[in-house]
């Protein structure tokens, strides 16, 4: 056995949790974080314009997006040495104030602790009891790859509807010609509309192309029109626009709370009240965070 594994470590506040929140609570408090399964947030959610960010932001680095602050953390975090296990932990067992943390290398870490602040307690075992459970709508990210029709100046279309409440066209990653657009779609469902055909993906195709429709985009062309041959300037034909759904991404909304223990604090806050009640890092961390 390696010396690693025979060492006890010993931290007095522990983070547990790879999602934002948990980054930006451990980052504003300098304490060690440890996670199983990092969750790095949705690639095209950005910050708000009235979201103060000051916290994070350097000369260097402008964070505009979730994920942008999401990596800055993680590289600050392991960079001062608060990210001990970097993402090699696969599961967590607790035992009144000990942590055994099964790594990917199949080693066993011991870490002792006086208190765990969590904020994700997926595949952590030893808590309290479960009190009550809330489940609200989930998050489903369709994604889709546009056939014809990939050429238009439209970012983003919106609705009033929680199915397909908005289509976010991105510049293809199918083609190096940048001007090519794909698209998802974003929809907040429950599990039962979720198992419903109503809102599928193919659902979802449907009525993104009637968006899209309304809007005025048309697909690919197809040669000049020949209705209008006495004009000098030909209007042309056009395919109609054709989706193909690529893949589905769900994000459940499931918030579980615990029997209260000393030696935990749940926290369930959103990636805007994290940012609320974030400020720059005092000490080591600090002058780690103004040089990199």
């Amino acid at each position: 056995m390696r010396e690693i594994e025979k060492h006890v470590y010993f931290y007095d506040t522990m983070v547990i949790g790879g999602n934002l929140p948990a980054f930006i609570y451990a980052y504003t408090n300098s304490l060690p974080i440890i996670f199983v399964d990092g969750k790095p947030p949705f690639e095209f959610d950005r910050f708000g314009k009235e979201e103060d960010l000051s916290f994070l932001q350097s000369e260097k680095h402008e964070i505009e997006t979730h994920i942008q602050a999401w990596s800055r953390i993680a590289l600050l975090l392991g960079i001062a040495g608060l990210m001990p296990l970097s993402d090699m932990a696969e599961s967590i067992r607790i035992k009144e104030k000990q942590m055994s943390v099964v790594t990917s290398h199949s080693r066993l870490i011991k870490i002792n602790f006086n208190k765990l602040i969590i904020f994700d307690a997926e595949k952590v075992s030893g808590l309290t009891q479960i009190t009550k459970k809330e489940e609200g709508k989930s998050r489903v990210i369709d994604w889709v790859n546009v056939r014809s029709g990939c050429r238009h100046d439209f970012d983003c279309l919106e609705t009033d509807d929680d199915f397909v409440s908005k289509v976010v066209f991105y510049p293809t990653e199918r083609s190096d010609n940048r001007k090519l657009k794909d698209l998802f779609a974003e929809s907040f469902l429950t599990n039962e509309e979720i198992k419903d055909f109503s809102y599928s993906d193919t659902m979802v195709k449907f009525k993104a192309l009637d968006m899209m429709k309304k809007a005025g985009i048309r697909g690919s062309r197809n040669g000049k029109n020949p209705l209008y041959p006495e004009r000098s300037t030909v209007p042309y034909k056009y395919y109609a626009v054709k989706l193909e759904p690529s893949e589905r991404k769900i994000y459940r909304n499931i918030i579980t709370h615990y029997k209260e223990d000393p030696r935990f604090e749940f926290k369930y806050d959103t990636i805007q009240e994290a940012v609320k009640c974030a400020n720059k890092p005092k000490g080591y961390l600090r002058k780690i965070s103004e040089k990199f």
